[in-house]
């Protein structure tokens, strides 16, 4: 089976779009929060690490942007 191209929409239901809109607000809010944390840790690896929490959860976050940004909802779906 030969990959689809980067310019084909892909189509998903109404409900796997909310729930990939959903995801992605969570993780951004997730992210904000783990954030605003930071300086209430002392320890210095403790903040690395929560840095690199926040890192990965708007990486995720971005990645799923993208997917959303190729999808497509069916015709005559709705949520």
């Amino acid at each position: 089976m030969l990959p689809s191209t980067l310019a084909e929409p892909i189509r998903v239901s109404a409900r796997f779009r909310l729930t990939l809109e959903a995801a992605i607000l969570d993780l951004e809010a997730g992210a904000a929060r783990d954030e605003r944390l930071l300086p209430l840790l002392d320890n210095a690896d403790h903040r690395r690490r929560q840095r690199l929490l926040v890192a990965v959860q708007l990486e995720r976050a971005f990645q799923l942007r993208e997917l959303l940004g190729r999808t497509t909802t069916r015709p005559g779906d709705t949520a």
